[in-house]
């Protein structure tokens, strides 16, 4: 019978650092880019880089989101550590 608390443990450590950098970078956006939307709201240019700077931020998040569904999946397929063969 496989050891599920073992391998909750394993699943602890990536979901906690998905967390921090999704709530970093969430905070990142409120903190710095919505406030210059606020001021550059008459500047179309201004608007649209910062709009398309926003955009890459949450691409970039809903990429750590597919890594660590995959990391999820690898876990859970017992691949956790295929690296210690090499």
């Amino acid at each position: 019978m496989p050891d599920t608390t073992k391998k909750k443990s394993k699943k602890n450590a990536p979901i906690l650092c998905a967390v921090i950098m999704i709530a970093f970078l969430a905070i990142f956006i409120a903190v710095i880019l919505f406030p210059l939307l606020g001021e550059s709201y008459g500047d179309v240019a201004a608007v649209g880089f910062l709009v398309i700077y926003c955009l890459i931020i949450v691409a970039i998040i809903a990429g750590i989101l597919v890594a660590l569904h995959q990391r999820l999946k690898e876990i859970e397929g017992g691949e956790e550590d295929d690296a210690k063969k090499y």
